[in-house]
């Protein structure tokens, strides 16, 4: 079930992102935007996958379920580094392209 939950995640991420530059080819959304909206939505896809992760955890097995937290942890860190790097992106492009273009 792990697995399942995963792949969902990843699927949301990188959808995120391809939506993301769709919107600004299209012009509809700047790229700083965008990867702020990926930043403020991290703590909340690493909360529900920890929370996913410990609700499907085989208690059974001797475990504290610590890991499923950490699981969770990690994927939210990911999403904010990949916020991170999307707004990086748009603020290269926008002083090392657009500016010369408005010059």
């Amino acid at each position: 079930m792990e697995n399942l939950i995963l792949l969902l995640i990843i699927l949301l991420i990188v959808s995120l992102n391809v939506m993301a530059f769709h919107f600004y080819k299209n012009g509809k959304m700047n790229l700083v935007l965008s990867g702020i909206i990926v930043m403020i939505l991290a703590p909340v896809l690493g909360f529900i996958s920890g929370a996913s992760f410990l609700h499907f955890y085989d208690w059974s097995s001797g475990g504290t379920g610590e890991g499923a937290g950490f699981g969770g942890a990690f994927i939210g860190l990911i999403t904010l580094a990949n916020g991170i790097l999307i707004t990086v992106i748009g603020m290269l492009k926008w002083v090392l392209i657009d500016r010369k273009i408005s010059r």
